[in-house]
């Protein structure tokens, strides 16, 4: 397994293994975006750009050129024989957000290279290893179920407010499920009304459609809660989630943190599941399971249509999921039962190859083989001032 204490020193020396006197520069604590959050080791002195890692958060090309215009400013004198070279280490394998960050500082002059790599993975290595210690996570063959799915939905505003569409596509369905969600979005304090008319523009939904999705919402009894039922959903990053409602639920619906826009990215909410040793449907960018898929993971066409994957336009994709989930309420809780045991071999897998120290080395090498090229480009693209 992983651990993230350590992280970001392991990022400094593989670097340095590649180029000696690298300078790491990142954000402390986690999950922090802004200048007062920077920290940085290393010595800076080598023939080497200056590494800026950004991966504990999804790139914004306008949010997040004040942070970088402010390292570029305060480190530019410390990259020693390269000039205006930098390398972003970030967590977005394809992402149009960062081709514009990068496309925005070449007109400048600088030189922002590019990095990715599946940096929750080892998150989720590091928060849930404790799980496959726990002996409350049962075989999926012998689970007695109550629920027909699970999904949880903290923040709702900006961004997210498509978790707002989700909740309300499944209004018919809300009793046969553990859901959490508020009227009112902890972190961005919108009521969901005005998260869903004031993101109109940004994600193009049309009149009609906000209107029966208000519609929707307005008949649900709020707040939804799965384990706790006063005060604000907490954050629940570093834990999968409770655990008797994990068990005696079928179905995993994954609210990742990006949905909208053309992005390859996912968090450790994907793995959620799989510790758990549930099936999932995946509400997030289009082609996200098949990136989860690259990565030795199996999914489940064998009993539903994942096609909804590769659904580029993101209602039409909500709707999508929403069919699956409604499909599978229509079931009986014995029918479930009995598919959890057709499932199990594949949700065994999944709980092996997550805990299997080969895959934590995936994505290492992954980061390793990535940094390498752009440190080689540097090389042959700058020669000594």
């Amino acid at each position: 397994m992983y651990n993230l204490d350590s992280h970001y020193e392991n990022i400094l020396h593989l670097a340095n293994s590649i180029i000696a006197g690298c300078k790491v520069i990142y954000l402390h604590p986690f999950g922090a975006t802004q200048p007062e959050n920077v920290e940085n080791i290393g010595t800076g002195d080598g023939f080497a750009p200056v590494i800026i890692v950004y991966d504990q958060e999804p790139l914004n090309c306008v949010y997040n050129s004040y942070l970088i215009d402010h390292i570029i400013d305060n480190f530019r004198d410390q990259i020693g024989n390269v000039k205006d070279v930098f390398l972003l280490i970030n967590t977005e394998k394809h992402s149009i957000e960062k081709r514009k960050l990068i496309e925005k500082y070449f007109a400048r002059g600088v030189d922002l290279m590019d990095c990715s790599y599946f940096f929750h993975a080892l998150c989720a290595s590091d928060w849930y290893r404790g799980y496959r210690y726990d002996q409350r996570i049962t075989s999926p063959s012998g689970r007695k179920l109550t629920k027909k799915f699970i999904t949880f939905n903290r923040i709702t505003g900006n961004s997210r407010v498509y978790r707002s569409l989700l909740v309300a596509e499944l209004a018919d369905v809300i009793d046969q499920g553990y859901v959490s969600y508020s009227d009112r979005c902890p972190v961005h304090n919108e009521f969901y009304t005005d998260a869903i008319y004031n993101n109109k523009k940004n994600y193009n939904y049309d009149h009609l459609y906000i209107e029966e999705v208000v519609n929707k919402l307005n008949n649900i009894s709020f707040p939804l809660r799965i384990d706790t039922h006063e005060g604000d959903i907490p954050n629940g990053s570093y834990s999968i989630g409770p655990m008797q409602e994990l068990m005696s639920s079928f179905l995993h619906v994954v609210t990742e943190t990006m949905f909208w826009d053309e992005r390859t990215h996912l968090t450790e909410k994907i793995f959620k599941p799989i510790v758990a040793k549930q099936p999932f449907v995946l509400v997030g960018c289009a082609n996200n399971l098949e990136y989860l898929k690259s990565y030795g993971f199996k999914t489940f066409d064998r009993w539903w249509d994942e096609s909804y994957d590769t659904i580029t336009d993101p209602i039409q994709r909500i709707k999508a999921v929403g069919k699956i989930i409604k499909d599978i309420c229509n079931k009986p809780i014995n029918e479930l039962e009995k598919l959890l045991t057709e499932m199990e071999e594949v949700l065994d897998f999944n709980y092996n190859r997550f805990y299997d120290p080969r895959f934590v080395k995936s994505v290492w090498n992954e980061l390793e083989e990535n940094m390498k090229r752009p440190f080689s480009q540097a090389i042959s693209n700058h020669q000594p001032i």
